[in-house]
This record gives structure tokens, C-alpha cells and sequence, in this order.
């Protein structure tokens, strides 16, 4: 089974400018031949792997599954009539390669979700639980705080068919769904059990990228880190709020070529064969936010990728 998402390779222009907007999200850089790839301090895996090309697009996924595993998805995937292949890009990367119905690259790796540094969790004081006594919640030196993210917890990309990549995502991949927006928006998780999504897909005119997510240690570091990044110059996209699918809190912002980057923390988790959790099929609007400071701009749900 699909056991986590290891990292996503995105196409752009410019790797420098990539690179300017992700060590200001908190994200460290190396360089890989002729790529550049961003990780979590503290954390062995690769999240983002940015490649040279002549306009921005999502490029592929990538997948880890457990040991031994590889053989068995490509035989499933050769008996659902999908081609399984090399690799199209020039870094090889180890693992098997094909396109889900939308086209777009996928990457399947035996390998596990490698831990995040360890992060204490503040206490807090809540009524009838005050666990915080005699000491300060905020101190004077938290304004210059640096944010600095724990992994990459999901992605959503569009699609101009969400019912179509629902059905390959589970029927072959094994994927769940988690919640959903009848053919609007679905949310899928790991059949392994954890985060309420890993990968979701929303409707548009054909595909791309529309936000990567990657999960802060509280509610303060989704802030300081948004507000460090519109000081950067960057722009503020939708947040502070708190989502119901999934139930994070979030802020967006617009990367350099108009995709998302969100700050979030505090997400559902299922565990495993879970037959409780019950997928529920709401509208956009219900799923989006319980609350936000404002509105989702109209610009939220655009795809400015070109086709």
C-alpha cells in the first residue's frame, strides 16, 4: 500500500527564485546534480525537488510503499492497462514510474516516512485545565522567532475530472477517501492509516498545482511564518482560519508563480482500517473553513498553471 508522500518535483524557470521563497517558508536547500531540493531541519527526506524548465508546472509525486511492495503495484498497475515506465526526468530516481488518468507523473519508492525533529508542545491553559501556572505563554523574544517546518503533510493538485481520479487513486493505488465535495473536491489518506489527507484533487480546467502543506509545531508558528513571508514581499493568500476536512488550522501563501504554500497544524488523524470514519459529501463551502479572518479571495480556487 501507499504508506506516505516522500516528496513532490516541481518544474520552474528560475531556481533561484524557487530557492529565495522556500528558505523563507523555513525549508533548507541542496543541490542535487542540476536540481535543487528542499528539506525540513532535523528531517532525512527530501520535500520539494525544484527542476530547470521553461515554465512552472507539477512535475510528478512521490510515494513511498512498504518492502517488498513494488512488484505487486506493478503488476496491478500493468493489469489496469497503465504503462509502467523509467522515469521521464534526467536525476533517476529509484522506484517505478507512471501517469495517473490526468497525466501526470507518479513516483513509487520503497521507502518510509523518515521521523521529524522532536517538538515540546506548549502548554496550555484551557478552562477547568490549567496546566500552565506561574509561567509565560509568550515571552519577549517571540516576535523575532524564525519558523522552521516539520515535514510536508500533503498536496492538493487539480484535476479536470476529480471522480476519475478518485476512482484510480483507490480502485488501483489502494488510496481511501477521507472526505470530499461530491466531483468538486476529494480528500484521500494512506489505507496505512494517519493524516486525514495526504493527496487531494480539485476540479478545474485541466491540471496542476495547487498548494503544498507543510505542518508548524502551533498556531503561533502559522502566523510568524506567514507574516515573515509578507514582509519578504510574498502575498498573503487566505488565513488565518481553521478548515472542517481535516480540521487544521492554515495560512496560504502565493508562491512566486501563483501557487500555494500553507502553514498548518492540528490535523485529523485516522488510524487504520478505521470503519467509524464516516466521508462526508458536503459542499465546497462547508469543507473549506469553520472560520477564517476573511473569505477565500476569488483567486483561491484558480489554476494559473498553463495547460
Amino acid at each position: 500500500m501507499i504508506r506516505s508522500l516522500q516528496h513532490v518535483g516541481i518544474t520552474v524557470p528560475e531556481l533561484e527564485v524557487g530557492r529565495a521563497f522556500y528558505q523563507a517558508f523555513g525549508l533548507l536547500p541542496h543541490v542535487q546534480g542540476n536540481d535543487l531540493a528542499f528539506r525540513c531541519e532535523g528531517r532525512q527526506q527530501d520535500q520539494i525537488r525544484l527542476m530547470s524548465g521553461p515554465r512552472k508546472r507539477l512535475s510528478y509525486v512521490s510515494f513511498g510503499v512498504g518492502k517488498g511492495e513494488l512488484e505487486n503495484f506493478t503488476t496491478r498497475l500493468e493489469q489496469h492497462g497503465v504503462r509502467v515506465s523509467d522515469g521521464p526526468f534526467a536525476r533517476q530516481l529509484d522506484g517505478i514510474w507512471f501517469q495517473d488518468p490526468d497525466g501526470d507523473w507518479i513516483h513509487l519508492c520503497e521507502a518510509d516516512s523518515q521521523p521529524t525533529r522532536i517538538v515540546t508542545p506548549p502548554e496550555i491553559n484551557t478552562p477547568g485545565e490549567y496546566r500552565r501556572i506561574g509561567k509565560r505563554g509568550c515571552g519577549l523574544e517571540s516576535h523575532a522567532r524564525r519558523v522552521s517546518p516539520l515535514r510536508l503533510g500533503h498536496l492538493i493538485k487539480f484535476s479536470p475530472d476529480v471522480d476519475r481520479q478518485v476512482d484510480f487513486y483507490t480502485r488501483v493505488l489502494g488510496m481511501k477517501v477521507s472526505d470530499r465535495a461530491g466531483s468538486i473536491l476529494a480528500f484521500l489518506r494512506s489505507a496505512g492509516g494517519g493524516d486525514h489527507h495526504i493527496i487531494a484533487f480539485a476540479r478545474s480546467s485541466h491540471t496542476g498545482l495547487h498548494h503544498l502543506s507543510f505542518e508548524v509545531g502551533g498556531l503561533d508558528e502559522i502566523e510568524l511564518g506567514a507574516r515573515h513571508l509578507v514582509e519578504q514581499g510574498y502575498r498573503s493568500a487566505f488565513g488565518l482560519g481553521r478548515h472542517v476536512a481535516g480540521s487544521n488550522y492554515f495560512h496560504y501563501i502565493r508562491d512566486p508563480w501563483n501557487s500555494l504554500c500553507e502553514y498548518f497544524w492540528d490535523i485529523d488523524v485516522i488510524p487504520k482500517d478505521d470503519a467509524d470514519w464516516e466521508p462526508w459529501d458536503a459542499t465546497p463551502e462547508q469543507v473549506t473553513a469553520v472560520w477564517a479572518v476573511s473569505p477565500p479571495p476569488p483567486d483561491f480556487v484558480l489554476n494559473f498553471e498553463q495547460p
